[in-house]
């Protein structure tokens, strides 16, 4: 059987409520990655695996809550056993090693092991050393050896790596995003999974436009690697954006549509049991996303409305997006449903009380829609219900 050992970051914080997050963190990691055994110990857990892959770590460095992790060897309690499989470590992961810069790094959580941290140091780095024909280097190795010497046996590591960090999928509730299928929203869709938000996403979109929906159920398989299970809520609004064409001015026809999606996306929020919206709006992004614009639209929500990109620029966002998978899916061709609402000069300083009077036109209640569901389980597709 084959280890892997993970430590975690913020949940180091939590005090008396640390139990329930790591748990939570353990719930996860058996839905995504199926270990066969997850065992929880002191500021760390230990995945027993049939096999790792380059893909399974790569996966387990984007799901949140993992600060670090690596591929483990396991000693028993003994100094002369952890100097052998420290021994096999090194070689089997580097091959000849001689005249190579290393560092051993040893961390004693179990007390009632006889040897301090210093002294494992010293007693199996000094073996090392002799044996492998290493030098020394303290400040800049090219190899770093960890030993964790743990309550029952120690974990023996060269290849540590960085996770995502952050905390683990539902354990900070639950919220709506509005899920447009562009480059933006399922980054921040990831952004709030890493703060521990579970989400379910809400697609509007306009069935005399919209046909085909592969690109955003795609995007919804490729976040639920990262949640697991994952909903996606397709709601079709085309009466209420013929009426809103028709009736009110071209400026303001992207606030008056937008706030009609944060309505849709509300409504949902009630339904699941949900306790905020998210959006994937960057300041000053698009003439919808300066900060008047946002006054006006947000105002639509009696939810507390998260952009967690507000900040980012561009390439920032893409940067994320490339990493997590939903770039190269975000940028095929798609039918966007706002697209057909941008006006050559659109409202950039949208006032509340203009807004008011267009919509005191529009017929806000009681506009046929049709709606889908699709829940997806670690980048599958499970069922539908409800379909247009």
């Amino acid at each position: 059987m084959q280890k892997i050992l993970i430590h975690f970051g913020e949940l180091a914080l939590k005090g008396k409520n640390r139990g329930a997050f790591e748990r939570q963190m353990g719930r996860n990691l058996k839905r995504l990655l199926k270990p066969k055994k997850v065992t929880r110990q002191y500021d760390r857990m230990l995945l027993d695996m049939d096999e790792i892959t380059e893909e399974i770590l790569a996966h387990l460095a984007l799901i949140p809550g993992v600060r670090n992790f690596a591929p483990v060897y396991v000693a028993e309690l003994e100094l002369e056993a952890i100097r052998e499989v420290a021994k096999q470590a090194i070689t089997e992961a580097h091959g000849d090693v001689t005249g190579r810069r290393f560092r051993l790094s040893a961390r004693r959580s179990n007390k009632r092991f006889s040897l301090t941290s210093p002294e494992i140091n010293l007693q199996v780095g000094g073996y090392l050393k002799a044996e492998l024909n290493m030098e020394v280097n303290l400040k800049n190795p090219e190899i770093t050896v960890h030993v964790e010497v743990g309550e029952d046996e120690a974990y023996i590591y060269t290849d540590k790596r960085n996770g995502i960090g952050g905390l683990p999928v539902s354990s900070s509730g639950r919220g709506v995003v509005l899920f447009s299928g562009g480059i933006d929203s399922p980054v921040a869709a990831y952004t709030m999974m890493k703060r521990g938000m579970e989400v379910v996403l809400v697609h509007l979109y306009n069935s005399t436009i919209n046909r085909d929906f592969s690109k955003i159920r795609d995007l919804a398989k490729q976040l639920s690697k990262y949640q697991g299970r994952t909903q996606l809520i397709m709601i079709d609004l085309e009466e209420f954006q013929r009426h809103a064409i028709a009736m009110v001015p071209d400026r303001y026809r992207m606030i008056i549509y937008k706030r009609q999606m944060i309505r849709s996306a509300v409504q949902v929020a009630e339904e699941v049991n949900a306790h905020a919206l998210v959006t994937g709006d960057s300041l000053g992004q698009v003439a919808s996303q300066t900060l008047e614009n946002i006054n006006a639209i947000y105002d639509a929500s009696p939810l507390p409305l998260l952009s967690p990109l507000i900040g980012f620029d561009k390439e920032e966002i893409i940067k994320l997006g490339k990493r997590i998978g939903t770039y190269e899916i975000s940028i095929e061709e798609y039918c966007d449903i706002c697209s057909f609402l941008i006006a050559k000069h659109p409202e950039t300083r949208g006032k509340k009380d203009q807004v008011s009077k267009f919509e005191a036109m529009l017929p806000l209640e009681g506009l046929e829609c049709t709606r889908q569901d699709v829940f997806f389980y670690g980048g599958e597709e499970a069922r539908e219900s409800r379909n247009p």
